[in-house]
């Protein structure tokens, strides 16, 4: 198993957020972390990254126990994919994928020609290749995400960390996003992703880590995680899971809050 986290538990100094998480990804797995604002995604990152330390517990990539790794050594084995990025200097594509060779470099080494090899190379993964010159403070948002994946990939990591990463972004580029996740673990990569979707694992996930209060609510595949019963106790609210064809008859999975119609509160009628 490429990665493993075996009962972490860790926090800031004042208790621990994440209290006791297992679950575990192999290469070629899109790993989704589901839950309410609170719920301890974010610190479960954190402590993957190792930018906080774990209170106990284990994490795990390729064998090696990330805690005995130097912060160069752990970069290798896995990269941070953000949000949202925002360049200070107006550096061109291709050098900000270059940046991702940073952890295959001694001090005060230059970039070589293998690595803008390998940078290319990364950005033609992504269909990029030919934004290689452009400058990255004028990329779009969906295009920023792509060069974000592509420096990942130049990093030469197993295990992606990607925290909401279709959150700031419109719809297409969603979709869009969606294709490449689901291309990168087809290649071998290993996603691990937080989405405030319900519907993400069940369209592209292949395992779920549905959380509630740090703790897991729920691990394994979409089909045995993403339940009306499970949503509902982790987000307090009424959920329907539907699965609906669309017009080329490949099924899709819905998650749908509801209310019964006798609780919908009585609207105050205006004075006319």
């Amino acid at each position: 198993m490429l990665l493993e986290i075996q009962n972490v538990r860790g926090g800031y100094g004042h208790g621990d957020i994440v209290k006791g998480v297992s679950c575990s990804a192999d290469s070629g797995d899109i790993l989704c972390l589901v839950g309410p604002n609170g719920c301890g995604k974010t610190t479960l990152f954190r402590l993957l990254l190792g930018s906080l330390p774990t209170s106990g517990g284990s994490i795990r990539i390729d064998g090696q126990e990330t805690k005995n790794l130097s912060p160069k050594e752990l970069a290798k084995l896995i990269a941070y994919i953000p949000q949202y990025h925002t360049p200070v200097f107006s550096y061109t594509v291709l050098d900000v994928v270059v940046m991702g060779r940073a952890s295959h470099f001694a001090a005060f080494d230059t970039p070589k020609e293998a690595d803008r090899d390998a940078a290319f190379a990364a950005l033609e993964k992504v269909n990029a290749l030919h934004l290689a010159n452009e400058k990255y403070t004028a990329l779009s948002g969906g295009q920023r995400q792509l060069i974000l994946i592509a420096r990942a990939i130049c990093q030469s990591a197993k295990v992606f960390v990607m925290d909401e990463p279709a959150a700031n972004l419109d719809y297409a580029n969603h979709q869009l996003l969606m294709e490449v996740i689901t291309d990168l673990a087809a290649k071998g990569y290993c996603v691990v992703m937080s989405t405030h979707s319900p519907e993400h694992p069940a369209s592209i996930g292949s395992k779920v880590l549905l959380m509630k209060e740090g703790r897991v609510a729920g691990f394994g595949t979409p089909k045995e995680v993403i339940t009306p019963e499970n949503l509902e106790a982790v987000y307090d609210i009424e959920m329907d899971v539907v699965t609906i064809q669309d017009r080329y008859g490949v099924s899709r999975t819905i998650c749908l809050p509801v209310r019964e119609p006798n609780k919908n509160p009585e609207r105050k009628q205006r004075n006319e």
